[in-house]
């Protein structure tokens, strides 16, 4: 909770279940990754939330996303959870980092792709976390037992969103709960957290604009307690030499596995589950099918992210195709930029003007992720060779992606300052595989491990943070520290680590760890731009 500025009677209301009625913050429609994540930013900033979920239990049957991105993994950092999504994920980093090429899991190896998804044991650098290998519902269930312990989040599990009602200073949304009976909660503002087939987006009249792959895809997820392979542990494995080439890998280590069978019709899927598996396997194995779930890949972008005081999160903004890993840390990311502001706004130091900045800064990057899972679907496991310079060719980018991950900016949001794009981007045709930490506008802050083993990023304040060379009486710093007193700003002022690469310019860091402003003189830095002052909202 920030230790300065206007607490508005709403940010700390308590929510209960009996409360139904009562005027809110926020409701979050949908508790998935994005709603979670989304109640996650609110409670570390003291605003009070209801989650409406419909789902009263997390499945394991369609484990749906399993790569969770260094970006995603810093942002559990900030909530107090990495560890403990570590903790609970069934297989560990140093299990295995890597991405294995093959005839089948009893045939030759190809080539390997080591240290994908940004999966390593050992410290880097560039970032506070490694990324994890974990199946979605497990990270939807650290991030449930996570908000359910957090003062004023009333996560309503088995209840529905069905109709939304925006008036000038509130939107009265109505909810089934698990009886079927209908009530009503008013909220000050509306995350839309409930993916592609939910209401909210059709409820605020937006609509998606893109088109859908034609080839169909067959998921299966198989239990197998005697599947092993020579070829030694990895992530994922890429079957060439099948009759249905596709991926196969573990969700467990006590022999629950995955696959994707791109180009399988879902009639054939079903009928013929277990001559695609020993496709795979390359031999017979003893298996038991799960679950069976048919897709198609969909690349779509909805034309507006917001109306007035509703916003859409996550895949109800955007969909995409799963090759890459990104669509669920995108929608992380999404609303980890929203609730942020949200909770500016309530606490009165940043004008509700501020919102406008969502959808600038996040549909680029949306944009940006669609266009890069496409990419990797042009070479899927039936449109490779069994060549090893020709895969690694193809499908670097797919594994080794930090340039997209870590490297995305906001330069150019009406709440950045003014300036270039990030340096070595201009071109638009930047090499995606490539992180070159950067702090212009708009960039991510360059992480820094400190003497003490603690992460830079450990030291910044809950709302923003003046980072540079401030020991002693540094020229400018005590304006916009008193302006941001004044404003009831939360500024932290942090005197820059002697062995920082940037350490002699100063840099405003917004909670969310994007630098707002960047300066040799902090005297002329704009508050009232960073947080909102000239967007028209």
């Amino acid at each position: 909770m920030y230790s300065q500025g206007r607490v508005t009677h709403h940010s700390l209301v308590a929510v209960t279940h009996q409360a139904r009625t009562a005027d809110i913050p926020v409701l979050v429609a949908g508790g998935g990754p994005a709603g979670l994540a989304a109640a996650a930013e609110l409670a570390l900033h003291g605003v009070a939330c209801v989650v409406i979920e419909p789902r009263t239990v997390v499945s394991h049957r369609r484990p749906r996303a399993k790569t969770t991105s260094i970006r995603t993994m810093e942002h559990l950092r900030r909530w107090g959870i990495a560890s403990a999504l570590r903790a609970a994920a069934p297989l560990p980093v140093a299990w295995s980092q890597r991405v294995t090429f093959c005839e089948s899991l009893s045939g030759a190896r190809i080539t390997d792709f080591d240290g994908a998804f940004g999966l390593t044991t050992e410290r880097d650098e560039r970032f506070a976390e490694a990324g994890q290998q974990v199946p979605q519902p497990v990270v939807e269930e650290v991030l449930r037992e996570h908000v359910s312990g957090q003062p004023g989040v009333d996560l309503r599990l088995g209840h529905t969103v069905t109709v939304l009602d925006q008036r000038d200073d509130r939107v009265v949304v109505t909810v089934q709960d698990g009886q079927g009976e209908a009530y009503q909660v008013s909220a000050r503002y509306v995350l839309g957290c409930d993916g592609a087939a939910g209401v909210v987006r059709d409820q605020i009249g937006a609509r998606y604009a893109g088109h859908s792959d034609p080839r169909p895809n067959f998921n299966v997820v198989f239990h197998a307690p005697t599947l092993d392979t020579h070829l030694g542990p990895a992530v994922q494995y890429w079957v060439l030499d099948a009759p249905a080439p596709g991926l196969v890998g573990r969700l467990d280590q006590a022999g629950t596995w995955w696959a994707i069978f791109p180009g399988v019709e879902p009639e054939y899927g079903t009928a013929h589950a277990a001559d695609l598996i020993t496709g795979l396997v390359g031999a017979p194995v003893g298996h038991q099918v799960l679950a069976s779930d048919p897709w198609l890949a969909r690349m779509l972008v909805a034309d507006r992210f917001a109306d007035r005081r509703v916003f859409l999160v996550g895949e109800s903004a955007h969909v995409n195709p799963p090759w890459g890993g990104h669509g669920f840390n995108t929608s992380v990311g999404d609303a980890v930029n929203v609730a942020w502001k949200i909770a500016a706004v309530e606490y009165g130091w940043a004008p509700p003007g501020l919102l406008a900045s969502y959808e600038p800064e996040r549909r680029g990057v949306v944009e940006q992720t669609v266009a890069s899972a496409a990419a990797n679907m042009r070479s899927l496991a039936h449109d490779l060779p069994q060549d090893e310079q020709a895969i690694q060719r193809a499908k670097r980018s797919e594994f080794h992606s930090l340039g997209l991950v870590l490297g995305y900016s906001y330069a150019g949001s009406p709440v950045i300052q003014p300036g270039p794009g990030p340096s070595g981007r201009d071109d638009g045709a930047a090499d995606m595989t490539r992180y070159t930490p950067d702090t212009t506008p708009g960039a991510r802050l360059p992480h820094h491990w400190l003497p003490d083993g603690s992460s830079l990023y450990d030291r910044l304040g809950p709302g923003f943070t003046l980072i540079g060379p401030v020991a002693g009486d540094a020229p400018g710093v005590a304006g916009p520290a008193g302006r941001a007193r004044q404003r009831g700003i939360p500024l932290a002022v942090l005197q820059a680590p002697p062995s920082y690469p940037w350490g002699q310019e100063f840099l405003l860091v917004r909670p969310d760890q994007h630098i707002a402003w960047r300066t040799g003189d902090p005297a002329g830095i704009d508050l009232g731009m960073v947080t909102g002052a000239n967007c028209a909202g």
